[in-house]
């Protein structure tokens, strides 16, 4: 498979796991024994528990919408910027989270993915911690 065939296929699956829900479409490009690994939460282990954490992500924020900024691919390495936007159902706050993602593929499938997300600016929108500056009281 091509590099512009992968981001194609990579873009689509985003489209349609994340911002749709179809969390079947996963198949196509993870790996079953897929693990995430993500800054301040435990690892991701397995394509199973992905897509109840995609369902999980889903039900908590409404209007949920990813936006691909670029793909780079090379060799069996790939990289992707994008934007997570959503308002928390609960609190009504919406978010805005610039994230990137590195994944390790084998054989056109990701084995394994590193996230890293303006965790900081996350939790200031969200109101759990104060904007630099200004106290919480």
């Amino acid at each position: 498979m091509s590099a512009e065939e992968m981001k194609a296929k990579i873009r689509r699956v985003f489209d349609e796991a994340y911002n749709k829900g179809n969390v079947d479409v996963l198949d196509e490009l993870f790996a079953a024994d897929f693990v995430l690994h993500m800054s301040l939460y435990p690892d991701i282990k397995g394509l199973e528990v992905l897509k109840q954490h995609i369902a999980d992500l889903r039900s908590s924020y409404s209007d949920i919408q990813f936006t691909i900024g670029e793909i780079i691919i090379e060799g069996n390495r790939s990289a992707m910027r994008f934007t997570f936007r959503g308002t928390h159902k609960e609190q009504g706050k919406q978010v805005i989270v610039p994230e990137c993602l590195v994944w390790h593929l084998v054989k056109g499938k990701i084995v394994e993915e590193w996230a890293y997300a303006d965790q900081l600016g996350f939790l200031q929108q969200i109101g759990v911690v104060p904007p630099i500056g200004q106290s919480k009281e």
